[in-house]
C-alpha cells in the first residue's frame, strides 16, 4: 500500500511540474509584421517619424524592447534594444510610449521611448538624432 501511495505522490508531483509554466509561456503571444513575436497585452507602438518614415516598438517574448523602421518605404528586420533597465536585468512590464522633441537644429529631432519595467521603475531611452543613429543607454528620465 505504501508503494502505491508513493507512486501516486510521484505521479502527482511530475504532473504538477509538467503544467507549471514560466511567465513568458503563460503570456499570450502575437505576431507582428516581419515575423516579430510579442507579448499581446503590450501591443505594437507605431510611430511616425518627422522625416516621413515609420517606426514600430514592441515587447518581445524575451521581455526586451524591439524595434523596426522603414527606409524609403521598406521595413528593416526587428532589432533588440535590450532589457529596459540601466543594468539590463529588469523585464519590460508595460506598453511603450514614444515622443519626439525638437533639437532646434533644422532637420534634426530627438526621439524618446518610455515604459515601466518589472522593478516598477519608469525608464526611457533616447535617440539624439535620426541621422546620428544609435540610441543612448536605458535611463531613469526626469520627465513625462
Amino acid at each position: 500500500m505504501k508503494r502505491i501511495k508513493a507512486a501516486v505522490v510521484a505521479v502527482t508531483a511530475i504532473a504538477g511540474v509538467a503544467v507549471s509554466v514560466t511567465p513568458a509561456q503563460a503570456a499570450d503571444i502575437c505576431t507582428a509584421g516581419g515575423k516579430g513575436k510579442y507579448i499581446c497585452k503590450y501591443g505594437v507602438t507605431k510611430h511616425d517619424l518627422p522625416n516621413g518614415e515609420d517606426e514600430q516598438f514592441l515587447v518581445g517574448t524575451d521581455y526586451a524592447v524591439w524595434t523596426r523602421w522603414t527606409t524609403n518605404g521598406s521595413w528593416s528586420s526587428w532589432t533588440s534594444m535590450g532589457k529596459p533597465d540601466p543594468l539590463g536585468k529588469a523585464d519590460a512590464a508595460s506598453s511603450i510610449k514614444v515622443t519626439d522633441s525638437d533639437t532646434h537644429t533644422p532637420g534634426q529631432f530627438r526621439t524618446n521611448i518610455y515604459l515601466t519595467n518589472s522593478n516598477g521603475a519608469f525608464v526611457g531611452k533616447t535617440r539624439p538624432d535620426l541621422r546620428a543613429g544609435g540610441w543612448w543607454q536605458w535611463d531613469y528620465p526626469n520627465c513625462c
